[in-house]
């Protein structure tokens, strides 16, 4: 063992150093990702049903007494307590305290089981005068064994999941599934600072003027970003205004076996997005390309700059020009020049057309956004060193090969970066087929963000609880998406960026 701060060697069972006095301790280990894991999902457990009704569900009719969970439990302070122990032994975790943790994770479990065994849930019983509904409060153990309103309950599927966070995260406080993946890092003690021995709060104190600048970012992160998380918990019930009531996982059910529209706007969610994912990303790289063999920098920034001024308009304004060239009259543009080709015979309705709906979006989208794609490419281009060219031209390769074997390598980090960036926006389409889509074309239009915004705010029956639901899965589809891209990413080189 050696000292952190001089290099010095020391005995096996030394706490300060002889030679510069540094307090020398067993050094750190990596966070335990797997128990942090276990104790999200014994989080996601507290959202599921614990005891399940076995009732068979009807499309269109919501069940009022289907399922039980933390989240119509009569006194929901435990339900508060089962989270503070989950988010305390989170930061037990990081701040590696990990068999503290399993102390707050043994907690959590026995606050189920009084839960589950000693406390009243509540159920939707019909309504009460002037309309609102009627609660009433049941005993889990008893509809266990003999039911209610004629139908059988069973354990649901939160115990299991529970059953399994607990196993992980106690698991996970032993083991240490980092490691593997992690490279030692030998850096000369010389080279290192002695504020590696002080203490976080020491660090903290130095560092005050950064905390406290951080500290506007955080609450505004915390209140845009985090607080709307917890709206959540409305996709496992039946939103009602005054007291929403908990169904269970009624709306994913639905959403999966009963909501052919749902996957029609899944399916055009992913087709719609990937497609204009590689043609922006392919169009911005072969136009960096263009642009950087370009020697007359009067022309090169003259050409970039009309090609910029697109991603400035908004997609209202872009799609009103789109829909002014592609107008389906003889004198439109589009179809004027087409005609006068010989190419068509009458006027095309190309934004109203099925057939061509597609290609347009299509279209559209590489005209606004190529442009803007092309900064980050340019710039990694301009930091290629001139000498590699230079080497290659003496040793007899063309332009050509010049391209291949030097300027796509040099572009290949920068393309996979901007690739698993945007792959995160996948889900989100909205903006550009919304200003463009109509119920003509929406067969082949309709996404996941329209589909949502459609159910939500039109026809006078909105149902908050299956849309937040759908875009839970939303996000959940786009997290796979984000974390498969990246593997993929450092199986092929070695790193990622997440």
């Amino acid at each position: 063992m050696q000292c952190p701060s001089c290099n010095t060697e020391l005995p096996k069972k030394a706490k300060i150093c002889p030679k510069c006095g540094t307090a020398v301790g067993k050094p750190k280990g990596n966070i335990k990702l797997m128990a942090i894991i276990g104790l999200i999902i014994m989080l996601i457990a507290s959202l599921l049903p614990l005891v399940q009704s076995g009732e068979k569900i009807k499309e269109g009719v919501y069940p009022t007494a289907y399922a039980f969970s933390y989240m119509n439990i009569s006194m929901p302070v435990l339900w508060y307590l089962f989270i503070a122990c989950i988010v305390v032994g989170i930061i037990l975790i990081v701040a590696r305290k990990e068999f503290f943790s399993i102390i707050t994770t043994v907690i959590a479990a026995v606050l189920t089981v009084v839960s589950v065994f000693a406390v009243q849930f509540t159920l939707v019983n019909g309504k009460v005068a002037g309309g609102g509904l009627k609660y009433v409060n049941v005993n889990l153990p008893d509809i266990l064994s003999n039911g209610y309103n004629g139908n059988s309950y069973h354990i649901g599927c939160g115990f299991v999941v529970l059953a399994i966070g607990i196993v992980i995260a106690v698991a996970g406080c032993f083991i240490d599934i980092v490691k593997p993946f992690k490279k030692d890092l030998h850096v000369d003690a010389k080279y290192l600072s002695n504020s590696l021995n002080q203490s976080l709060t020491n660090k903290m104190y130095y560092y005050r003027g950064f905390y406290l600048m951080f500290v506007p970012v955080f609450v505004m992160i915390m209140l845009f970003n985090y607080w709307p998380m917890l709206g959540v918990r409305y996709s496992f019930t039946k939103y009602v205004i005054a007291n929403p009531y908990y169904i269970g996982l009624y709306h994913f059910q639905t959403m999966f076996t009963n909501d052919i529209y749902f996957w029609q706007a899944f399916r055009n969610t992913l087709i719609l997005s990937l497609i204009k994912l590689f043609l922006n990303t392919g169009a911005a790289v072969i136009i960096s390309l263009l642009l950087n063999e370009i020697t007359n920098m009067i022309f090169k920034k003259t050409v970039q700059t009309i090609i910029y001024l697109p991603h400035f308009m908004s997609w209202v304004v872009v799609a009103s020009v789109f829909k002014m060239l592609l107008a389906p009259y003889d004198s439109a543009p589009v179809n004027s020049i087409l005609i006068n080709m010989g190419v068509i015979d009458t006027a095309v309705d190309f934004m109203n057309s099925t057939a061509y709906w597609r290609g347009t979006f299509y279209i559209m989208n590489v005209w606004k956004d190529t442009g803007w794609g092309t900064i980050l490419f340019l710039a990694t281009l301009s930091g290629i060193s001139p000498d590699l060219y230079e080497a290659a031209q003496i040793d007899g390769a063309n332009r050509f090969k010049r391209l291949i074997y030097i300027t796509l390598p040099a572009l290949a980090n920068t393309i996979i970066t901007v690739f698993i960036l945007n792959l995160a926006k996948v889900m989100n389409l909205f903006e550009s087929v919304f200003v463009l889509q109509s119920p003509i074309t929406y067969a082949k239009s309709q996404v996941l963000q329209t589909y949502v915004y459609t159910k939500t705010f039109s026809g006078g029956n909105s149902d908050y609880g299956y849309t937040t639901a759908v875009g839970l899965f939303k996000s959940f589809v786009g997290m796979i998406l984000v974390l498969g891209c990246n593997w993929a990413s450092k199986k092929v080189r070695g790193r990622g960026i997440v």
